[in-house]
């Protein structure tokens, strides 16, 4: 039986100390939780993605195996922006999903986030993925899993839908969040003038926290747009 830490379980997110409040036996048994809920709803399949933190890779691989136990068959749709997740539970026959991600917070911490039959799990149903875990009253199977992208689907969707007035010069700093994986590209693709801050996935986050909220994270922006 895997030792959950209930206090991840929050209001409307997973979320931890890798390695040591969120381990990769938590992220087994919260897939094998998930994809039990997952199966009351006659869903199949669930997809999956994750931020560029890390631990990601690993919880990944956790969170699979979880939810592949638990009869699911997974759709891995590797490194993506949390919306690019919800846009694919919203757009494709699949629409349940896990988004890996840390979010705003320091580097050692990861966490999750949920789609059930397209809609975001929160409050009631976190708790009852957690009593689930204790009771391991879980869904049997053996599904399988596959890889796939969402990538170009997304980023033609927001192309096909904005046009620009006029041209525009962009200062977009990442914080080498997995935004720098897409958002230079897109910005460019609507016509923008970019300048990158920040644009190399690096889950140590070298240059700076990346949390917008934090005033001393935007130096470096409100620096270069001068």
């Amino acid at each position: 039986m895997a030792q959950l830490d209930p206090t991840i379980f929050k209001a409307y997110d997973i979320r931890g100390i890798v390695g040591k409040t969120l381990t990769e036996d938590a992220c087994r048994a919260i897939g094998q939780a998930f994809a039990t809920l997952a199966r009351r709803n006659g869903e199949t399949a669930v997809n999956i993605s994750r931020d560029g933190r890390l631990s990601g890779p690993a919880l990944a691989q956790a969170l699979s195996e979880g939810l592949r136990a638990g009869g699911v068959d997974v759709i891995d749709l590797g490194m993506n922006a949390t919306p690019m997740l919800y846009y694919a539970c919203a757009t494709t026959p699949v629409v349940s999903g896990i988004q890996i991600t840390g979010s705003h917070n320091p580097p050692e911490y990861n966490g999750l986030k949920m789609v059930l039959g397209g809609n975001a799990l929160f409050g009631e149903q976190i708790q009852e993925l957690l009593e689930l875990t204790r009771s391991e009253a879980f869904a049997q199977g053996q599904g399988s899993a596959r890889q796939a992208s969402i990538v170009e689907d997304y980023l033609g969707r927001i192309e096909g839908d904005i046009k620009l007035a006029r041209p525009m010069k962009v200062v977009v700093d990442c914080g080498n969040g997995v935004s720098g994986a897409f958002a230079p590209r897109l910005l460019r693709s609507l016509g923008c003038e970019v300048v990158e801050l920040f644009c190399e996935v690096d889950g140590t986050f070298p240059n700076h926290h990346p949390d917008p909220a934090d005033p001393h994270n935007l130096e470096d922006l409100i620096r270069t747009v001068r």
